[in-house]
């Protein structure tokens, strides 16, 4: 029994977690924010999913992405059900992005990318300033 050597992944605890790690890293939706200066490009991957599916709010601070598909597949034999499938995703994602101009924000959704323009109020380059440290 001592001839083998541990393995951190064989301990049950530590695969479990990793296992879950990995599921939820799958089911979580893919998204890009890029700062172009004057406004926020963000970028969401919803492949499968209806633009009828997909809802996007900004409030108080908040930019919130959801979408919900559900399919069924079904198969009968004389009112009896040889096969019948369902499946259904729903993504959620929240974040806080701050001085939008509410107004001027534009949203697309092609080839399952739903992409949000967020043009920044009041924006201008600051310089900063430096700290003395004592």
């Amino acid at each position: 029994m001592n001839l083998l050597p541990k393995n951190n992944w064989l301990d049950g605890e530590e695969l479990v977690g990793k296992l879950m790690n990995t599921f939820w890293d799958d089911r979580k939706m893919s998204v890009d924010i890029r700062d172009m200066d004057d406004h926020y490009e963000v970028k969401a991957d919803l492949p499968g999913f209806e633009k009828s599916e997909i809802s996007v709010n900004y409030t108080n601070e908040i930019l919130s992405i959801d979408a919900e598909h559900t399919s069924e597949n079904e198969v009968k034999d004389d009112g009896r059900f040889v096969r019948r499938e369902r499946s259904s995703s729903a993504y959620h994602r929240q974040f806080v992005v701050k001085s939008i101009d509410e107004e001027k924000i534009s949203a697309k959704f092609e080839n399952g990318v739903l992409t949000l323009i967020l043009p920044r109020t009041d924006y201008e380059e600051k310089k900063g300033t430096s700290i003395t440290i004592d």
